[in-house]
């Protein structure tokens, strides 16, 4: 995720709460939705902060500057003060949600992040490549007692703005205090139990290969990884060009009105479904792409991005785009894609608000399920398949059922998550 400087110009509703995006015949040019910036009177306890609401400002601590009605840049350190969340004897957890840009970690490659609480360390992480995230810390119950909490955050490097030497550290989008959403956590045992759901999966592909070495082989392909090194029309594609393959298939089958797809990245995949439509002759088809940063300069300029292509610079979550996107698709056919912030409780939510969106025949293809499946990240969860096993037993399972054959080259990354709907 590369970017020059910033997306200075209005990054669009980032997460209006937002991890990967109408009319019936978008405009040529991609189009930000409009988000009029309400007024509204804070509560009186503030226990989640989206940092851009100015009704919340009082609430900015120190280390916020610039941004757009979604989210902020911010310094080296930066705080805001939350209350503690009702009943106070329950689990608490420091949410921070958050984007590493490009401008920070091109200078520094590697950062850690540390967070506190009332001036105690509650959890620290290093990253090491630009993209969304979202840290979950658990806070103990004593350091709640001071209520409005501090909650602060520092990284160990910032980058330097080479137009006025101000310190580049993160997009932040929301800070929140907030006790787990049992649908999803217990963190641990919805780790486990996506551990256990990809083997069972593997079962039900009944295929002819022992599942020993279908696992090897998910791993070693996510090892070489030729995925990262991808590119469609000069656009870097961080896809596995399996899927991709099948996705064309797909498209292929079921002809959609339209393609949604939450994380754009730099736009090599929506510019990707944009030729896939545009090979198939369905001209009239349109393609909605959801990211917090503006990273799709280059895909931007390639004609068929612009025939095809509406760009939402917000969250994929957020109320406007979800709200917008379901107007406009009213009476057409959808094929989603889910590919942003990839912890289980932003996939769940994706799935609620996209689900509803896909025609019978057409899917609803969860990604990156194999990040707490396989593991090929042993540290990772609860992530995409946690949310798949969940949304299909909250009720899923009635409309939508998972497609095996969609697994049929093995090495997918998104094992379990080809959902067709009935």
């Amino acid at each position: 995720m590369k970017t020059s400087f910033l997306v200075g110009v209005c990054i669009l509703a980032v997460l209006s709460i937002s991890c990967r995006r109408k009319e019936t015949a978008p405009p040529a040019a991609a189009a930000e939705p409009k988000h009029e910036t309400a007024a509204a009177t804070p509560p009186a306890m503030v226990f989640e902060l989206t940092v851009a609401d100015p009704a919340l400002k009082d609430r900015l601590l120190r280390g916020f500057y610039d941004g757009t009605n979604a989210w902020k840049w911010t310094g080296r350190q930066f705080a805001v003060s939350l209350d503690a969340p009702p009943p106070l004897d329950a689990p608490t957890y420091l949410v921070l949600d958050f984007n590493a840009p490009d401008e920070l970690m091109n200078v520094v490659k590697e950062v850690t992040l540390t967070a506190r609480v009332n001036g105690q360390v509650v959890g620290s992480k290093k990253y090491t490549a630009s993209g969304r995230y979202f840290l979950q810390c658990s806070v103990p119950l004593a350091l709640l007692k001071k209520s409005p909490a501090e909650v602060e955050f520092e990284l160990d490097h910032a980058a330097k703005d080479p137009a006025n030497g101000r310190e580049i550290g993160l997009i932040v989008v929301n800070v929140q205090l907030n006790h787990p959403d049992e649908t999803v956590l217990n963190r641990d045992s919805a780790t486990q139990l996506a551990r256990q759901g990809y083997l069972q999966l593997l079962k039900q592909r009944q295929s002819k290969l022992p599942i020993e070495k279908q696992n090897d082989l998910m791993k070693l392909f996510h090892e070489v990884p030729v995925w990262s090194h991808m590119w469609f029309e000069n656009v870097p594609i961080e896809k596995n060009p399996l899927d991709l393959w099948m996705m064309q298939q797909i498209i292929y089958e079921t002809r959609p009105d339209f393609v949604i797809e939450t994380g754009t990245f730099k736009g090599g995949s929506a510019l990707y479904w944009a030729y896939t439509l545009n090979g198939m002759g369905l001209e009239k088809s349109r393609v909605f792409t959801s990211d917090i940063q503006d990273l799709t300069g280059t895909a931007a300029t390639n004609p068929l991005w612009k025939k095809y292509v509406t760009f939402y610079k917000a969250s994929s979550t957020s109320p406007e785009v979800v709200n917008d996107i379901a107007r406009r698709l009213k009476g057409h056919t959808a094929l989603v894609t889910l590919d942003s912030l990839h912890t289980a409780e932003h996939v769940l939510a994706e799935m609620r608000a996209y689900a509803p969106m896909v025609n019978s025949g057409s899917y609803l293809v969860v990604e990156d399920t194999h990040m707490d499946g396989v593991p090929t990240d042993p540290n990772f969860g609860p992530g995409p398949l946690s949310a798949v096993l969940q949304f299909m037993k909250e009720g899923g399972s009635k409309d939508f059922v998972q497609d095996f054959s969609r697994e049929a080259f093995i090495m997918t990354f998104n094992p379990g998550g080809w959902l067709k709907r009935k």
